[in-house]
């Protein structure tokens, strides 16, 4: 991909495997809090849980709703579908305290991360990533997956209050990369978000299609992070 000079890089679900690390993270949560013992099933709840949690997201992704409410009201909504009695507001901050400190510890990453990271690295490529996900969280993420020392930047939605896929975010990514933006392109996961996004700021774009839906805004498209090495 001629004239490009940075790469900013999704965290969730593109580097730090979200979906299969937040499963180990709620079932681990689900177990510690002792829910089994108030009558409900995990697999009904992680089906709750996942329904409410994505709504959230997409929520906060426009600027519907706060961190704050997100966190807990994502298992307050699952609790509560799933008959929970007594003082289910209580026990939905605790889950939600209880899910992230388990979250943060898991270091499954999507197959072939390591491998792209090495190699842009060895290209002389700045390595940037750029998520909405929370401050702290993200970070620890990185940490745990042993991905922190390629990072240049770690462009986060709550360092600049604004989120994907709103312009304003990546136009702060590319001041702190002081790079014009048909030198940048952008790797990520979501069409809505990451895709989206980075081409209405400019930037070109690779989406990692790893669920089978289509993006045909994307400049490339590849199923393997693997793929992604054949374009840079």
């Amino acid at each position: 991909m001629e004239g490009v000079k940075i790469v900013f890089i999704d965290i969730d679900d593109t580097l730090w495997w979200f979906t299969r690390n937040s499963e180990v993270a709620l079932a681990s949560c689900f177990e510690m809090m002792g829910c089994a013992d108030r009558g409900f099933n995990y697999h009904v709840f992680h089906g709750h849980y996942e329904h409410f949690n994505r709504e959230l997201w997409q929520q906060y992704n426009h600027g519907l709703v706060a961190k704050e409410v997100l966190e807990v009201r994502r298992f307050e909504l699952a609790l509560g579908a799933c008959g929970c009695s007594g003082d289910v507001a209580s026990l939905a901050v605790a889950m939600n305290s209880c899910y992230l400190e388990q979250l943060v510890k898991q270091s499954h990453l999507v197959p072939g991360a390591v491998e792209l990271l090495q190699y842009l690295h060895s290209k002389g490529f700045e390595i940037n990533v750029i998520s909405n996900g929370f401050k702290g969280v993200q970070e620890c993420k990185l940490e745990a997956g042993g991905m922190n020392s390629y990072i240049t930047h770690i462009v986060l939605s709550e360092d600049c209050g604004v989120t994907k896929p709103r312009r304003g975010i990546y136009d702060y990514a590319m001041s702190l990369s002081g790079a014009d933006a048909r030198s940048i392109v952008m790797i990520g996961d979501d069409p809505s978000t990451d895709i989206a996004g980075a081409r209405n700021a400019g930037w070109r774009t690779i989406y990692l299609n790893m669920r089978g839906e289509s993006c045909p805004i994307a400049d490339y498209t590849v199923t393997s992070l693997f793929e992604v090495r054949e374009l840079l």
